[in-house]
Parts: C-alpha cells; sequence; structure tokens
C-alpha cells in the first residue's frame, strides 16, 4: 500500500510513558503544537523526575484529556480534525477499532513498536527480551488497524543492545534515546517534503504474540529453573522495577543486582536456593547448573539485608505461588483487571 503524508500542522500523541513525555518535551522546544489523549492508569504512572504523567502535562501546560474510552464523544471532540496532524500511539491502552480508525485518524494512525514485528506483538517488551536473551532493538513505525501489532509496516531501523545491558532501565534508556531521534526524523520530513512510502504486510506465519507482565503477580522466581534461566528472570524484574520475589526464611523479599558464576562445584536439586558462601557484598546461591551472585536482597521497606542473612538460609517460593505467577494479567485502561 501506498501512504503519502503531507502537511503537519500538530502532533497528538495517545498512550503514556517516558517516550511520550521526552517527545512532547521537544515538540514545545521546536514551536510544534502538541496534544495527548492519555488513560487513567498511564496518568497515573511515574514518568519525569517523580511527577506523575498528568502532572506533568498540567506544568508543561499541554493540552490533554485523561479517557477511559478512546471512542468517547469527549475523546472524539478533543481530537477534533485530525487531517492535518501526526498521530502516535505509544503503548496506548485501547484497543482501536474500525470505526475511529478511519473517521477520525483518516487510517494515518500510527504506533511505534519496539522489537520485530510480526515476531514480539504485544506488551511487556524488555522484560521478555531479557528473559529470551534478544539484543536486537527495533525502532518500528505501523499503522494501527484493527488487531493488536498488525498493521502495515511504515519504517524500520534496527540496533544492538550492548552487553551492559542487562536490566529493563537499560534497556529502556537506549530504546528511548533511538526512537525519538527516530520518529523526530520522520515528523521533520513530513514537515518539510511530505512522506510516500510504500508499506509492508506483515507476514502472519512469522509472528509470535507475548502478553503484559506485572511484578507483583508474575515476578516470583522459581528456584527449580536453571541459572541461566533464573538470572535473567531476575534482571528482568530489576530496575525500574521493584525486583523478582521470593521468601528468605519467612518473609518476602525483593531479589536485585545478580550474575552467574560457574567456579564452585554442581549442586543437586535439592540444594537450589541454600545460600553456602557469604561475602560483605553478595552471597553465593546454589543453583541448577551453577552459582548465583546476589547484590541485593531488598525487605519490603526497601532495606538491603545482604549483611543480615545467614550462611545456611534458603530462598525458596512455595509452589501455591509459582502455580499462581503464570495466570494472564489483563490490562484495562483503567489498570490491571482484577
Amino acid at each position: 500500500m501506498k501512504l503519502v503524508v503531507t502537511g503537519l500542522e500538530r502532533v497528538v500523541l495517545l498512550g503514556g510513558g517516558k517516550i511520550l513525555v521526552a517527545l512532547a518535551r521537544l515538540c514545545l522546544s521546536k514551536g510544534t503544537p502538541v496534544s495527548v489523549v492519555t488513560s487513567p492508569r498511564h496518568s497515573r504512572e511515574k514518568v519525569d523526575d517523580g511527577r506523575t504523567l498528568k502532572e506533568f502535562l498540567e506544568f508543561e501546560k499541554i493540552k490533554f484529556i485523561v479517557a477511559e474510552d478512546i471512542r468517547s464523544a469527549e475523546s472524539k471532540s478533543f481530537l477534533s480534525d485530525l487531517s492535518k496532524a501526526f498521530c502516535l500511539s505509544l503503548g496506548s491502552a485501547w484497543i482501536f477499532k474500525d470505526d475511529i480508525i478511519g473517521p477520525i485518524f483518516k487510517n494515518r494512525l500510527f504506533n511505534l513498536h519496539g522489537t520485530r514485528l510480526p515476531q514480539n506483538r504485544g506488551g511487556g517488551g524488555f522484560s521478555w527480551q531479557i528473559m529470551m536473551g534478544n539484543r536486537l532493538g527495533f525502532c518500528q513505525l505501523h499503522l494501527i488497524d484493527s488487531g493488536v501489532d498488525t498493521g502495515d509496516i511504515v519504517r524500520t531501523k534496527e540496533f544492538l543492545y550492548p552487553p551492559s545491558c542487562r536490566k529493563p532501565i537499560d534497556y529502556e534508556k537506549l530504546y528511548i534515546e533511538m526512537n525519538l531521534n527516530f520518529v523526530l526524523d520522520f515528523i521533520e520530513e513530513i514537515r518539510t517534503a511530505g512522506v510516500t512510502i510504500e508499506t509492508v504486510r506483515q507476514s502472519e506465519y512469522f509472528s509470535t504474540y507475548w502478553p503484559r507482565l506485572n511484578t507483583s503477580d508474575n515476578a516470583w522466581i522459581n528456584w527449580n529453573d536453571n541459572v541461566e534461566s533464573v538470572e535473567r528472570f531476575i534482571c528482568a524484574f530489576d530496575e525500574p522495577y521493584e525486583g523478582a520475589k521470593t521468601f528468605l526464611n519467612d518473609s518476602k523479599v525483593f531479589v536485585k543486582e545478580v550474575s552467574v558464576d560457574y567456579s564452585d562445584p554442581q549442586f543437586h536439586s535439592y540444594q537450589a536456593g541454600i545460600i553456602f558462601r557469604k561475602n560483605s557484598n553478595w552471597i553465593s546461591v546454589c543453583s541448577n547448573g551453577g552459582t548465583l551472585i546476589i547484590q541485593e536482597i531488598r525487605d519490603e521497606n526497601g532495606n538491603n539485608l545482604i549483611e543480615k542473612v545467614k550462611v545456611g538460609d534458603r530462598l525458596f517460593t512455595p509452589h501455591s505461588i509459582l502455580s499462581e505467577r503464570i495466570k494472564r494479567v489483563i490490562y484495562t485502561p483503567g489498570g490491571p483487571k482484577l
């Protein structure tokens, strides 16, 4: 399909997150009118120096609306005429349908996706990437249709996450940097000369989909997994999240800052989770196939317990909790569905 985009009078951002904040700030600095449509759950998220998205938008005097339903009369009135607007979805909480994609957005609603399409559709991107050992980063614009991340691809740029990227916050920093430049170049191209692109249809037989994750429900450690899987799992829920969880004796704790070591002998499966060596700055834990080095074990008040743990203590997660952690978490515009 040939896509022609010309004329740019304003930018409309839909969704939430740090990249929306950064993009809105850059649009303001360049004198480009910008407005935001966000959801209740996105409006409450802290995205800028401890401020929520709503607080940021109010402080910067950016026109915005918090919408439970993107198809409501109030939302449509706020969006108004979009014929000369660049409309970009950034992790939007709504499923857009044909009755709004065509009549309201003129079939020119774009989505920014940070992983390869049609593989890796869905949410929880950085955590899934870390668990799967995927270091390919993407700047990918695609048109939104009535499916989930299924629209024609408009433009793609590929990059690598270096070995120093281990946690979601590491991935996020590079992702924001790369994708900001990518989107700004596209906007500038529309502004100066217009864009004519032959879009690429996604091949459905290559597609994969991963559901959204929720740290509170999903981030429980299974100490029976092999040591590489345990390490990746813990890294996947490290900063900026609260951390992967387990129990130390009878208390719930959060585990961060981990690495794998193979200098000790192999352990029996019954030893998994036992703290067998302690240093002033880290502990060594028996794992399936190697040793897990842990530098942070925090209680629910955020206190690091490394100095207090004892050799012979065991980290464990009850089977009843492990069976619950695999349940799918469904998100609505208001937040996780209870």
